[in-house]
């Protein structure tokens, strides 16, 4: 994971959020998304990107485990920090190359929590 993204993990943990949330690193598992979070029943995979770029930055191992959850039913999120416009974008999986935008807001404390919130909701797993 990228520094700024560890930094953003970081601000994700100290949340204490309800539920289980893990940061999961792998080198077996190519695109593997960096957080997994519990809550309610609900299993969600996060990827964090923090960046400037027009395509979120994912690679393509990551597009394909995001598109091979989704169409096993699984539920995937990507939170960017927009660095050039200082907003937090959620995105979520809907199985093909494209993501769809759920929700955007100020890079703060409540914002994200507002979206973990977002994210036992919809539709998935």
């Amino acid at each position: 994971m990228k520094k700024r993204e560890s930094k953003l993990w970081l601000r994700i943990k100290n949340l204490k959020l309800k539920g289980q949330i893990f940061r999961i690193e792998s080198n077996t598992i190519n695109g593997i998304p960096d957080i997994y979070y519990l809550k309610n029943s609900k299993s969600i995979w996060i990827e964090l990107k923090s960046n400037q770029d027009k395509n979120l930055g994912l690679s393509k191992y990551q597009i394909n485990w995001h598109i091979d959850h989704f169409n096993n039913g699984g539920q995937s999120f990507i939170l960017l920090q927009d660095l050039s416009q200082k907003l937090l974008k959620l995105f979520k999986s809907n199985g093909t190359r494209s993501v769809e935008l759920v929700a955007s807001g100020e890079d703060t404390e409540a914002t994200l929590i507002l979206f973990f919130d977002k994210m036992t909701w919809q539709r998935g797993a």
